[in-house]
């Protein structure tokens, strides 16, 4: 599980940041344009934060398959 590439600790970080971001600019100093968006802010912030999480997931799911994949051909040679 130490495979994993390093950006994705930093794309994790600004993926939080940005969700944050968004929720903070929304509510205590909007930005032109977004309180147009009213209620949908918060609905992007959440898509951030999913798709966050789904990313790291899935990260993990390919590391651990290849590792188990490396076991299996070390297994066999």
């Amino acid at each position: 599980m130490n495979d994993l590439p390093p950006w994705i600790g930093g794309v994790t970080v600004g993926m939080m940041f940005l969700a944050t971001g968004v929720i903070i600019t929304y509510t205590l100093v909007p930005l032109p344009g977004q309180e147009s968006l009213g209620g949908w802010n918060y609905v992007i912030a959440l898509a951030i934060f999913v798709i966050n999480i789904r990313l790291r997931r899935m990260v993990r799911m390919v590391a651990r398959r290849i590792d188990v994949l490396r076991q299996v051909s070390r297994r066999q040679a």
